[in-house]
């Protein structure tokens, strides 16, 4: 954890691997909304700061794990 790492930070991180195509995009939009879920509890008081950062941190983590689906022509 750095001390730059914010919760929108670690949400646009999520975002710019999934648009690189570094990771799942079924996982990078759930991690996504699961980051945006966070920020929302944290910014009304039902999770302290610490505690949102971390939960962040871990989301980003899973989706980072892993690696996107080979394109298929599967409908």
């Amino acid at each position: 954890m750095y001390r730059q790492d914010t919760l929108p930070l670690i949400r646009e991180r999520i975002r710019r691997a999934w648009a690189l195509r570094r990771v799942c995009g079924l996982i990078a939009i759930a991690a996504g909304l699961r980051v945006d879920r966070i920020i929302r509890l944290e910014a009304r008081g039902r999770i302290a700061a610490p505690d949102a950062l971390r939960m962040a941190l871990e989301t980003e983590a899973l989706a980072l794990a892993f690696g996107p689906l080979p394109c298929g022509g599967e409908p």
